[in-house]
């Protein structure tokens, strides 16, 4: 897939895409889970704007640290903050999500 990517090819690409392919650009992510006794879960997220998007999550994340006390010690997001709390937080940045029993 990669093999006419040339140095020349790499550097002629925009470090980052312009404004308004940005905002025109959508993504989705999805995963499924199953537990241990073999019931099952999806979820989906999807948005716009993913640069921006990004500085939100990270800015939205150290406040809930530094505000709300959140729990000491290395921990993933999801055990940092309350999933569903969070992504409903970034509803006005045009993220939708869901999650059903499959």
């Amino acid at each position: 897939m990669f093999s006419g990517l040339t140095p020349e090819v790499a550097e002629s690409l925009p470090e980052v895409p312009e404004e308004e392919a940005r905002r025109a650009a959508r993504w989705l992510m999805t995963a499924e889970a199953t537990d241990v006794m073999g019931n099952r879960a999806r979820g989906w997220v999807t948005g716009t704007d993913g640069y921006r998007l990004t500085a939100v999550i990270a800015v939205e994340g150290a406040r809930r640290l530094v505000m709300d006390a959140g729990p000491t010690g290395a921990r993933t997001p999801a055990q940092a903050f309350g999933p569903a709390d969070f992504l409903d937080f970034l509803i006005p940045f045009d993220v939708t999500w869901s999650v059903e029993r499959i």
